[in-house]
């Protein structure tokens, strides 16, 4: 492909060629005030972004995640959020999908992580609280009263029937 012989983007080969072109105009002295090298950029950037679409899809992020990638990248941890967020449990349940998060909470963790609040305000599910089950087969000491945590029910049914039959608890990895 060359800068006047344009042509759909259909293979990796013709996508490589399309990006290194857009480099060697966009690299040009005279490139900023020549309209015929902008015209050819903006032309060969819209068939490499047709080629993307079709090809490797950008799926939205998940709010939280993002918002993770940044803390790391700006080397915050999650006590560096209380004083704007709220509480440490809750800086915790909102960055452990466990609570969403309210509209003053995407305002202020975009102000301080510098992220658009439309990335932030998308809706996203919260992880759902596995089921906690008391073993009330064990003895009563302080190690017995530990809980159990299981995906769901029907894990939770055999783990009760197990115990009930044989007595006892074997370690649980």
């Amino acid at each position: 492909m060359n800068a006047m012989n344009f042509k759909l983007i259909k293979t990796e080969e013709d996508y490589n060629e399309a990006i290194h072109m857009m480099e060697a105009l966009g690299d040009r002295e005279d490139f900023e005030d020549n309209p015929d090298l902008i015209s050819q950029f903006e032309l060969i950037a819209k068939l490499v972004q047709l080629y993307e679409e079709e090809h490797a899809p950008v799926t939205q992020g998940h709010p939280i995640d993002i918002i993770l990638m940044k803390m790391e990248y700006m080397d915050l941890k999650q006590k560096d959020l209380v004083p704007v967020i709220g509480s440490s449990g809750v800086v915790s349940e909102v960055l452990n999908k466990k609570r969403a998060m309210s509209k003053k909470m995407i305002r202020a963790f975009s102000e301080i992580l510098k992220i658009d609040q439309d990335i932030l305000n998308t809706p996203y599910e919260l992880t759902k609280p596995t089921q906690t089950v008391a073993n009330t087969a064990l003895p009563s000491n302080k190690k017995a009263h530990k809980l159990f945590q299981f995906a769901d029910t029907s894990q939770t049914l055999a783990f009760k029937e197990r115990v009930r039959k044989t007595g006892m608890l074997m370690a649980i990895c």
